[in-house]
């Protein structure tokens, strides 16, 4: 009986102290959707089940970072402020991208209002992120990286932000070359009507969304 009243203390406690993964994030309109469907479509002819299939949420992130649990109702408070004097604005996807990694991106330009919108999230976050959190694995031989995430959180942020939306986690090379060989993509734009936040997987995804909020203006 003690053991197991132990076990479930320490269970208690981890889960209380443990950091979280939330990912602040810009959600689109249908057209994104619409278009990562279509893509997740030809990837399951070429044999790969893409993120979206699996039901992840289709998002392109602004800032994600560690947070102590208690940090979420702050997050969301910084998150409405921000989204209350923010207008939509339109975004262009430009092209699908292989990583060195063997990730697969849908890439999207980046332009000055996404950029100082992402700016903003992680000037405004950044002060209420775990500063215990640890350097991601793939980060670590990259100083740049080192440097960024040591500073912010992320090693994803001002210079080195990256818009996209992720449609793999890793996957085998040749049946992405394959499918990229064949697949037609067209450019295609999509309007950013809002902000979201979801807690994350240790590869920054999440099937469910927390907490959303839509632009005022």
């Amino acid at each position: 009986m003690k053991k197991l009243f132990f076990s479930i203390f320490l269970m208690f406690c981890l889960n209380i102290f443990s950091n979280v993964n939330y990912n602040v994030f810009v959600i689109m309109d249908n057209n994104a959707t619409r278009n990562v469907e279509n893509i997740s479509k030809g990837l399951k002819e070429a044999g790969i089940e893409s993120l979206y299939s699996k039901g992840y949420a289709v998002h392109l992130t602004l800032y994600l970072t560690e947070y102590k649990p208690e940090a979420l109702k702050t997050i969301k408070d910084t998150v409405n402020k921000i989204a209350n004097q923010t207008k939509s604005f339109d975004i262009e996807f430009y092209r699908l991208r292989k990583t060195g990694g063997n990730w697969f991106m849908l890439d999207a330009q980046n332009n000055e209002t996404i950029q100082q919108l992402a700016d903003e999230i992680t000037v405004s976050l950044n002060k209420y992120r775990a500063k215990d959190a640890q350097v991601p694995d793939w980060a670590k031989s990259i100083p740049e990286k080192v440097k960024s995430f040591n500073l912010y959180g992320s090693p994803n942020v001002f210079t080195n932000f990256d818009p996209h939306i992720t449609l793999l986690t890793p996957e085998d090379s040749a049946k992405i070359d394959a499918f990229t060989s064949k697949y037609d993509f067209k450019p295609f734009k999509s309007k950013v009507i809002g902000i979201g936040i979801a807690q994350v997987d240790d590869l920054g995804q999440a099937k469910n969304i927390i907490y959303s909020v839509k632009f005022k203006k």
